[in-house]
């Protein structure tokens, strides 16, 4: 619940943004959503022309990976 959510940490609301454009521009597999990859980080930094550094990077991708998480559920 958001309710429960902890607070955002301030500072970093441009990149939370950033990484919402990511995935709302995210493909699918067979199975559902498809895991934001570099080449898709590669290719929004250029059309964006941007250049995100290593750690936002990180932060992008752990986002990532805790939404992906959050589709599989409670049991994992």
């Amino acid at each position: 619940m958001l309710a429960d959510a902890p607070e955002f940490p301030e500072g970093l609301e441009a990149l939370w943004s950033d990484f919402l454009e990511l995935h709302s521009s995210r493909g699918f597999n067979g199975t559902g959503p498809a895991r934001i990859t570099f080449a898709d980080l590669d290719a929004w930094q250029r059309i964006r022309g941007v250049t995100l550094q290593p750690w936002e990077i990180d932060c992008i991708r752990k986002a990532d990976e805790g939404f992906m998480h959050s589709l599989r559920g409670k049991d994992d």
